[in-house]
């Protein structure tokens, strides 16, 4: 008798939580490397934000202060809230940029066309050639220094930034689209290769998940006269869809620590150069806490979407 009970407990396990089981053994070491190499330092980071830390020769020395760090990052230093703010409009303006472009050169990867392995590699090299570096010696402006000392470049003008060439007018005049979002999409233009090099990893995300739809169903669509457009939105989207929630997540955290985030300037400037680690930790955890706060509210959003389609 136990063992049939038992025999039938083992055939209620469905395809679908085996492999939840074996997703959570694949990401067990992470969080198991993460827990042990991150909990004293997370912990300590906790601790020095409600305290007034000092330095001395035996090391820290944290003194209790309550909310005051809280305080003056929140009411006092304009500049940190000032950069929170900008840190969040630019997420909110890449956001959509970034996946939608992502998801556009996906769906052409995975066409199959000759060169598809010339383009794919073009579109890839950000991930190989460790984009966030890439970005940080632009952002710096270093080449265009030493190109400026050598009196060969302007420096007046954006090393890679690309021009819309006044397209905000031209769409403006032409009356094809309304001023604000011919304003949006002509500064997208002129940021492409930022968005291009923030968009590796979602294009990576996109394009196995095409690649995981079975042409068998795009078939059998086709044989009862489905047109192209159908397939798309009745085959492509919701399959992908999934997807999309986990690239938005990546984009919306590559966002908040970017190397060329400002906030994380600022956070790094008040503990390292003005010695004030208990305020700095403040700041880090509210940044954190505003990270999560949108995360969740993101998500809550797009999984509305997801249950839809999976439905």
């Amino acid at each position: 008798e136990k063992m049939r009970k038992l025999g039938r407990k083992k055939k209620m396990v469905t395809l679908t939580q085996r492999k939840a089981r074996y997703g959570y053994l694949y990401v067990l070491p992470l969080c198991l490397g993460l827990l042990f190499l991150f909990i004293i330092p997370t912990l300590r980071s906790l601790w020095f934000s409600f305290s007034k830390v000092t330095v001395s020769a035996e090391g820290f020395t944290p003194i209790w202060a309550g909310l005051y760090n809280y305080r003056q990052a929140l009411f006092v230093s304009t500049e940190y809230r000032e950069r929170v703010m900008q840190s969040l409009l630019n997420m909110l303006l890449n956001l959509p940029l970034i996946t939608v472009f992502a998801f556009f050169i996906a769906s052409i990867l995975n066409q199959k066309y000759p060169g598809r392995w010339l383009v794919r590699m073009i579109f890839f090299l950000p991930l190989v050639l460790a984009a966030p570096a890439l970005m940080a010696f632009d952002a710096g402006d270093t080449l265009q220094n030493m190109m400026g000392a050598a009196g060969s470049f302007k420096q007046s003008e954006s090393l890679t930034g690309i021009r819309s060439l006044n397209l905000s007018q031209l769409l403006i005049t032409s009356g094809v689209l309304p001023e604000k979002i011919a304003l949006y999409l002509a500064a997208a233009a002129d940021r492409i290769y930022d968005i291009v090099i923030l968009s590796g990893v979602q294009i990576l995300i996109f394009l196995a998940a095409l690649q995981s739809i079975p042409a068998d169903m795009y078939e059998v669509a086709s044989i009862e006269g489905a047109s192209a457009w159908e397939c798309y939105w009745k085959i492509t989207f919701p399959m992908v869809c999934p997807m999309m929630l986990i690239a938005m997540i990546y984009t919306i955290i590559d966002s908040f620590v970017s190397t060329t985030n400002q906030t994380l300037d600022l956070i790094e400037t008040t503990a390292f150069t003005n010695q004030n680690f208990g305020l700095s930790a403040a700041m880090s955890w509210i940044y954190a806490a505003v990270i999560l706060l949108f995360l969740g509210i993101v998500y809550l959003l797009m999984r509305r979407v997801v249950k839809q389609y999976e439905a």
